[in-house]
């Protein structure tokens, strides 16, 4: 029943929305840059604002939640690199590949899947959107410059990282969290819709590149970022709640979270600096699609093995 329900409700329209991508390029040979363009520039920066602004955690939570979400980082960084050296990528894979195994989609398919997991449960919904918070803080840091910087000397990945507008709404969004200021719904109302259309268009924009690539193309690599992301990431994770202990709630929304597939800005950094994009739209379409396995186990596992 659990894997009907996840599919039906999270993989599916998932699928569907990237499958309207791909009927749409062919049909109208859509202009990908554009597409790029939208999401980097307009709606990641309103969803970034909207999810730091409704955030709500307790100290102990944040550190907890916050030395998990590092430290997992650390080691799947280390094996991105580890992978990379040894099947000597050149830069611009090496890059795209990183981002394939270190960025995940935890704010659109990792906050439904938690509400299905934990059925509305306010204190595995506040870990969720910690996570998010997290994951959009990486993807715009670490994904950012190290997306730009297999292309771009130091210096102008520097200068392009400081006019992303996605990090002044992520100051903004902390402080007016911070001062708990109150936006006018003339100012919240647009916000929220432009954050609610994030995903159809991300979706849309990766089924777009889909539809222009050839799908046998570093199909081995592709596996392997698939399989890192999906398997080796959670018995990561399960080493690391260990380690720190967790238990209940916390350590089965966090166990779930880091099995969650490559996030779809991966593939948008990629597009945008030129970094294998064909490769990082086949992690993200079939990381999704092996999600839908992969995930229904971790769900059923989390709640037996962190009672």
């Amino acid at each position: 029943m659990m894997i009907l329900a996840i599919i039906q409700q999270i993989i599916m329209p998932i699928i569907l929305l990237i499958g309207v991508g791909m009927i749409l390029q062919r049909a109208f040979h859509l202009d990908m840059k554009t597409f790029s363009k939208l999401i980097l520039y307009y709606y990641i920066p309103a969803l970034t604002f909207v999810k730091i602004y409704e955030a709500k955690a307790t100290t102990t939570l944040l550190w907890n939640v916050f030395g998990f979400l590092l430290l997992q980082f650390l080691v799947l960084f280390l094996i991105g690199k580890l992978v990379s050296k040894l099947g000597k990528h050149p830069k611009p894979m090496e890059s795209s590949f990183s981002n394939s195994i270190v960025l995940t989609n935890n704010g659109n398919v990792g906050i439904p899947v938690n509400d299905l997991a934990f059925h509305h449960n306010p204190l595995a919904l506040s870990i969720q959107m910690m996570v998010v918070l997290f994951e959009l803080f990486l993807t715009f840091t670490y994904g950012l410059i190290n997306a730009s910087s297999a292309t771009m000397g130091l210096m102008r990945t520097v200068i392009q990282f400081i006019k992303m507008p996605v990090l002044y709404c992520l100051i903004l969004g902390l402080l007016f969290n911070l001062f708990q200021i109150k936006l006018p719904d003339f100012v919240w109302i647009p916000l929220n819709t432009v954050a609610n259309g994030m995903l159809s268009l991300a979706l849309v924009s990766i089924g777009a590149q889909i539809a222009t690539l050839k799908l046998n193309s570093n199909t081995g690599t592709v596996l392997l970022s698939s399989f890192i992301r999906l398997i080796i990431s959670p018995l990561i994770a399960y080493g690391i709640i260990y380690i720190l202990d967790l238990h209940g709630t916390v350590a089965q929304a966090l166990w779930i979270a880091s099995a969650i597939p490559t996030s779809r800005n991966s593939a948008s950094l990629a597009l945008e600096y030129g970094n294998e994009p064909e490769f990082a739209a086949q992690t993200v379409l079939i990381s999704t699609l092996f999600s839908s396995v992969t995930l229904t186990a971790v769900i059923y596992y989390a709640m037996i093995l962190f009672p």
